[in-house]
């Protein structure tokens, strides 16, 4: 019977740590290089060890963005690679997507990855360089599975599936297994942290012993030596201590003995780093210099930050890859929450057996500890909202979340089961639904159009289909234009898709720039002969000049070359589209908000396509919400991307009053050195030694301090 339970126990952990190996293998190499948050940087670090042999000093080298980090996990990760010849150092760049990010909150394909990759980037001289860093990830991650065990069989001794049920948790998490299977210090962090709450356990419920003593000294040494944040798990181990002591004699002579053997062998261990950090910047932690090169602020009135990161906090604990422009959907963390909280509350239940309170408050207390640290975090740094800090305390949520749902179940098997079919759909749907579509090269085209191209541009590429989603728009509407493309050689630079909408003036009144496959397939990486399908996602402005008719027109470009021609035209007109006005009584209806005391409901714009030197006219439809409390005056702008003025009238606005709309007559005189193109005019309100009012969305939050109309067309 004893032999058949322990090959069941057995079977659960293999499975898991099985999975969990394979899955971060898969991510390792399904996941270009450097796509993993700040992942080029610590790859610095470990080319900085491996070519100078020598830790770097936070501002004096390029690598200084992580090197206020303790040294473990790099130097581990640096003997492993040095073997491998690797050209790069600790100045390595990889070229950068100026796309990336489109859309960034939206689960999708369209340019989620930031770098330039080759098809011949796995064969590269350094490619298993920087491989070989991410496999040392994945034995730390099964060894955090692993002790996530461990820990769970420490705390619920007499339920033994909930131990592998919560290495489950841990293991089938996609953040984890994907920070697993890139360059960090964040899964050294959380095995280190949960050896120490292992140990911490073991002491709480054992009393102190020598052996204990000693290991969790060396193990928290270790910790600091990984990461500083795990500083915290000196309360832990305090607390700890006090509850192994509570019942015995001379309690806290014993607690301060048992403190001060601990606390020697990890300074023993990782006082050295401290005491550098002092000689260097003055500071044991060096964390002073991490908030000055990283524009940190005081944590005195920044609550509004707490408010605004503790849902990204949430999402990137599960689930949000790359530099989080690629989200699970939002189904996926509100059901975890479900979940979570659901298993919480079930320690709420009447007495359902004796629950190890000694282990649930060292767990408890390390969970609260660290939330209490990432929050404390995310007041004084603007990248303090990031789920991976929570990493160190992931073993024990899981191990306090299935041990909440058997109080439900009243089912072990069924608990921990449960979480593991669960959590290894979650991350299947994660890996396989929303990462490797984002990254990977575009799939085939199934069906290809009949009959002949529709064009070819010179060498590189046939367009062998068009189309678009709709022919009548609106303002601030999306137009979803499609293009098949099939490849016919690969470039020495990237070409560019681009898309226009151009209304009957010749005005450019919306535009999309991207690489093909958005962003997944440049042409320097282009299969010949494969084709695929994109659809551009084009938007109209909100202030966009209405009506009028619409020719959306596709082509290539490469910035040094310029557009690359048919052999009768520079690109493809995929068709017109008509832009009606929305309804309302002034013509452009608007409702731009500034401040809550003014909002423009209408413009007009003539001529909208003139030359450098002449002027037109801008009519502004003013509607007084209340009294203003200054007499504001109005800017109107011609400006260019790079927000130079080509032309303006700032001055006086209308005498502003609640009864009716102020019509606002503005006359623009373009500089006669303006460069041919379309230009937007920013316009927006002031008061000199006061600023801008700001420009506020429906409910209420800052959105600019100026909106932007037209735009207008200067010709050659």
């Amino acid at each position: 019977m004893k032999g058949r339970l322990f090959l069941s126990r057995l079977r659960g952990l293999s499975f898991v740590l099985l999975a969990f190996v394979v899955l971060a293998l898969a991510v390792s190499l399904i996941n270009p290089l450097h796509e993993s948050t700040d992942e080029i940087r610590h790859y610095r670090y470990i080319r900085h060890l491996v070519v100078n042999h020598r830790l770097p000093v936070q501002g004096a080298e390029a690598v200084r963005s992580q090197s206020h980090h303790p040294p473990l996990y790099y130097l581990v990760s640096a003997i492993a690679s040095a073997w491998v010849p690797s050209p790069h150092t600790a100045q390595y760049e990889q070229p950068i997507n100026p796309f990336w990010g489109y859309r960034l909150w939206e689960v999708g394909v369209d340019n989620k990855l930031q770098y330039l990759h080759s098809p011949a980037e796995p064969f590269r001289e350094g490619h298993l360089a920087a491989l070989i860093p991410r496999w040392v990830n994945v034995l730390f991650g099964a060894a955090t599975v692993w002790l996530t065990y461990r820990l769970g069989r420490r705390v619920w001794p007499d339920r033994p599936p909930l131990a592998w049920g919560a290495a489950a948790l841990v293991g089938l998490t996609p953040q984890f297994i994907y920070l697993s299977a890139a360059i960090n210090n964040d899964i050294a962090a959380a095995t280190m942290s949960t050896a120490v709450l292992l140990l911490s356990v073991d002491l709480a419920q054992r009393g102190p012993n020598r052996r204990c003593l000693i290991l969790l000294g060396l193990a928290y040494g270790l910790a600091l030596l990984t990461k500083f944040h795990l500083l915290a798990l000196g309360g832990v181990i305090a607390l700890a201590m006090l509850l192994g002591v509570r019942t015995q004699e001379r309690r806290w002579a014993k607690w301060f003995g048992g403190m001060e053997l601990v606390a020697g062998l990890a300074l023993l261990v990782a006082g050295w780093w401290f005491v550098r950090n002092w000689l260097l910047y003055g500071d044991p932690t060096g964390l002073n210099k991490v908030n000055e090169l990283w524009a940190g602020r005081p944590a005195n009135g920044n609550w509004w930050a707490l408010w605004q990161g503790l849902p990204y906090l949430w999402t990137s604990l599960w689930g949000r890859f790359g530099y989080g422009q690629i989200p699970l959907p939002a189904a996926v963390y509100d059901g975890l929450l479900a979940l979570c909280g659901l298993a919480l509350a079930g320690y709420l239940l009447p007495r359902r057996g004796r629950l190890p309170g000694a282990a649930l408050l060292i767990l408890g207390a390390a969970i609260v500890g660290f939330v209490a640290v990432v929050c404390y975090y995310i007041l004084i740094q603007p990248a303090g909202p990031m789920g991976r800090f929570l990493f160190p305390v992931l073993p024990a949520f899981a191990v306090v979340v299935v041990g909440g749902l058997e109080r439900w179940l009243r089912r072990p098997a069924w608990a921990a089961g449960g979480v593991a079919v669960g959590m290894a759909a979650v991350a299947a749907l994660a890996i396989f639904g929303c990462l490797m579509p984002a990254v990977s090269y575009p799939p085939r085209a199934r069906e290809l159009p009949a009959g002949p191209a529709v064009a070819q541009f010179g060498d590189v590429a046939r367009v062998l289909a068009v189309g678009m989603s709709t022919a009548s728009l609106h303002p601030g509407d999306p137009l979803f234009v499609t293009v098949v493309w099939e490849p016919l050689r690969q470039t020495a630079t990237p070409y560019i898709v681009y898309v226009h909408l151009i209304d009957e003036a010749g005005v450019l009144v919306a535009q999309r720039d991207t690489w093909p496959g958005l962003g997944r397939a440049p042409t320097t990486a282009w299969r010949p002969g494969r084709p695929f399908v994109d659809v551009y996602r084009v938007d109209l402005p909100e202030a966009v000049y209405a009506p009028s008719s619409l020719t959306v027109r596709v082509g290539l470009y490469e910035p040094t070359m310029g557009r690359l021609s048919t052999g009768t035209d520079d690109g493809i007109t995929v068709g017109t589209a008509a832009l009606a006005a929305r309804e309302g009584a002034w013509p452009n209806p608007l409702q731009a908000n500034f401040g809550g005391e003014v909002t423009l409901v209408g413009y007009t714009l003539e001529p909208r396509s003139l030359a450098a030197g002449e002027t037109f006219t801008l009519t502004l439809y003013w509607q007084t919400v209340r009294q203003p409390t200054l007499p504001y005056m109005v800017f109107s702008q011609v400006i260019d991307t790079e927000w130079r003025v080509w032309g303006s009238s700032d001055g006086a606005g209308p005498l502003w009053s609640t009864a009716n709309v102020a019509q606002d007559v503005r006359h623009i005189t373009l500089l006669p050195e303006t460069p041919p193109g379309s230009y937007p005019v920013q316009v927006g309100l002031f008061y000199p030694g006061v600023g801008r009012l700001p420009l506020l969305a429906p409910d209420g939050h800052y959105l600019d301090e100026r909106i932007l109309l037209g735009p207008i067309r200067v010709r050659e």
